[in-house]
């Protein structure tokens, strides 16, 4: 995630000021009471990874916790996510599922962090803990929280130490992240605390931003986190986008590509891929151009470059077609604007 957080006394200083004053003889009491994780001779490794991993979280945090607000537990039904997404997919991450297993069979041993909802009474909404949080909703148990009074840039940040402090988010979450802080009005600041950028530096947020804007999101959201994709492949790819959008000819090659079987079936990485090496491909034939068969043995061919369109067609085969096409276009202009929610020029 570029530049964390760099040294354990920050990360510690900065637990301690989300969770309070938890009690940390207490706390260890209700962590060491849980039962042993027993994983028997026939658990796959990605399971037994997945509790080293719990472990591992559980003693860091039990370091950094301290206080006495009190844990408490909550329906989780009434819990919701943050009200910015950062993680695109939770339930996708192959380790998850052995997490879940791991509560199922010890139980939650560290409380997530939440405030009450602003929007809707008798919820609440999660800062930190948001894969704790997950796991009780799928085990349909409590939850056991610290319930505590955040501001919007309070709860953002909160989940940027989250994401500091466990696993790197891939670069176009990120970049997703920040580009949705963003168009909430958060300043860029906050946006850079959100995502640990202890060196404070904001250009790094804005050519995040930048990136994330080349997109449509519900692109975005098609190919998943690619956790392998860094930052040069996506601006490789940003550059068939103009402004959130793509040029007919190149939506026409994400349309054929994202709706197949095959594609679903994909990891995240290998679907990104997929669409890179079509729309390259496509780049690469361009000078051939398109022939489109319009019935009747005709052809016209398109031939498209990322600025322009070029549409050719054959007199011989459909006489009087170009002559029709020029003394329409007026009428399809206002057509096609209107489509988009535009007002007709005439």
């Amino acid at each position: 995630m570029g530049t964390v957080m760099t040294n354990a006394k920050e990360r510690s200083n900065r637990m301690k000021s989300l969770f309070g004053n938890v009690d940390s003889a207490e706390l260890a009491k209700q962590i060491s009471a849980g039962p042993a994780v027993k994983v028997g001779s026939g658990a796959v490794k990605s399971m037994d990874r997945a509790f080293v991993a719990v472990e591992e979280e559980n003693d860091r945090l039990r370091e950094q916790l301290s206080g006495s607000e009190a844990i408490v537990e909550i329906d989780s039904a009434h819990v919701v996510p943050s009200f910015v997404r950062d993680r695109l997919d939770i339930e996708g991450d192959p380790l998850f599922q052995g997490f879940v297993e791991g509560i199922r069979e010890s139980g939650q041993r560290l409380p997530i962090l939440v405030r009450p909802s602003p929007d809707k009474q008798g919820y609440f909404q999660v800062a930190y803990g948001h894969r704790r949080l997950r796991a009780c909703q799928i085990l349909e148990r409590p939850v056991r929280a610290i319930i505590r009074e955040l501001t919007d840039d309070e709860l953002v940040v909160a989940q940027g130490i989250e994401n500091t402090e466990r696993a790197n988010l891939s670069f176009i979450e990120q970049a997703l992240f920040a580009a949705t802080l963003k168009s909430r009005g958060f300043r860029r600041e906050t946006i850079a605390a959100a995502l640990g950028r202890a060196d404070g530096k904001l250009t790094y947020i804005s050519m995040l931003i930048g990136i994330a804007e080349q997109f449509p999101a519900e692109l975005i959201a098609r190919i998943g986190s690619a956790p392998s994709i860094g930052r040069p492949k996506w601006e490789k790819l940003a550059a068939h986008f103009k402004d959130g959008r793509a040029p007919a000819a190149a939506q026409l090659i994400i349309d054929q590509v994202t709706s197949t079987r095959t594609w679903v079936a994909l990891p995240s990485d290998q679907r990104f891929a997929a669409l890179m090496n079509a729309l390259e491909h496509k780049a690469a034939s361009g000078d051939r151009g398109e022939e489109i068969e319009v019935g009747g043995g005709a052809v016209i061919t398109a031939k498209s470059s990322r600025s322009s369109t070029l549409i050719t067609i054959r007199e011989s085969k459909m006489p009087g077609l170009s002559a029709w096409l020029i003394e329409k276009l007026p009428a399809l202009v206002d057509e096609y604007r209107q489509q988009n929610g535009e007002t007709p020029m005439r």
